[in-house]
């Protein structure tokens, strides 16, 4: 069967599937934890209230919801994992990413069950939200890969500082989210009621740790749009860079826009599921990137001419034989 018939098509649309329902997951986690029903279904897990479907109040509801949701996505991942392992399993691109998928699936899933049946400190419950992160950014690169992956195979060469640079602005990425998320479970987000400045009254600490956060943010912005100039002046021709350069700055400020909300809204509900959402599309865009950047032959060794096997000369024959 040709890979180039029904069958890569629906591998795609499967990928798109797992994509959006790790969106979901995402998101229903962070409605969990906002509205504080994570122990909506006691101390039990997998099972709610020691029921397989319990008897539902709202924050039962919630959180049976999540794990359903988590569940199906479950399979979905697997789906995908068999399927991109078998159409692709020459080529070493999916052999990152596959894992990647459903080993941080898996590792979200149980350390979600043991926040449930040991509760934790805010740096376990900020590094849960942070390997959401990874788990919504392998589907998502793996599902571009499946339908973009001759392109993104033959882009041209690209220096090397690049590809480091791009690797060290998502990793600054993933350690401010990972700061945001600590902030918040550690109650600290309450400190500073105003934006973008915190008004008097707050403890001390509280605000320096918010005011430090936000210029982390703002260093962010910064860092992508210095990212994009380089793109740009040393790499014209990779348009899929600067493409996804101008995205991560867009939601990077769309983010921002998000948390000012946030903060102005009293840390609402719609408030903390838009500032939760927008972070998953800002890591995923810089995780795109980092794949893009990969992918690419280091600027200098593809150009290189091939090497020519050295012609065997018979015994006896003088070198300025056509021998």
């Amino acid at each position: 069967m040709k890979r180039d018939g029904w069958v890569r098509p629906a591998v795609g649309w499967l990928g798109v599937a797992a994509t959006l329902g790790m969106f979901l997951v995402l998101v229903m986690g962070a409605t969990v934890t906002t509205t504080g029903s994570a122990e909506g279904c006691g101390r039990d897990w997998p099972l709610c209230h020691g029921r397989f479907i319990p008897d539902f109040a709202l924050a039962t509801a919630i959180e049976f919801s999540h794990r359903a949701v988590t569940g199906v996505e479950g399979i979905l991942i697997l789906a995908l994992t068999v399927a991109v392992l078998a159409l692709f399993r020459e080529q070493r691109p999916v052999w990152l990413l596959a894992p990647l998928m459903l080993g941080s699936l898996l590792l979200q899933a149980g350390m979600g069950a043991w926040a449930v049946k040991y509760p934790q400190q805010p740096v376990v419950l900020a590094l849960h939200f942070g390997i959401s992160l990874i788990a919504l950014a392998s589907v998502a690169l793996t599902t571009v890969y499946i339908w973009r992956q001759g392109e993104m195979r033959s882009g041209s060469p690209l220096w090397g500082g690049l590809r480091l640079a791009t690797w060290g602005v998502t990793a600054y990425l993933y350690l401010l989210v990972y700061s945001g998320a600590y902030i918040r479970h550690a109650g600290a987000a309450g400190a500073c009621a105003g934006w973008p400045a915190c008004p008097s009254g707050g403890s001390w600490t509280g605000v320096a740790v918010n005011l430090a956060h936000r210029g982390a943010a703002l260093a962010a912005l910064l860092l992508a749009l210095a990212l994009l100039i380089a793109y740009r002046r040393l790499e014209p021709d990779r348009r899929d860079l600067s493409t996804g350069a101008c995205l991560l700055i867009g939601m990077l400020l769309l983010q921002g826009a998000a948390g000012a909300f946030l903060v102005l809204s009293r840390y609402s509900l719609s408030g903390e599921l838009l500032h939760a959402a927008l972070t998953g599309v800002v890591f995923t865009s810089a995780a795109f990137l980092c794949l893009a950047v990969s992918l690419a032959a280091p600027r200098g060794e593809s150009a290189l001419p091939p090497r020519r096997r050295p012609r065997l000369r018979a015994e006896g024959v003088p070198p300025s034989s056509p021998l």
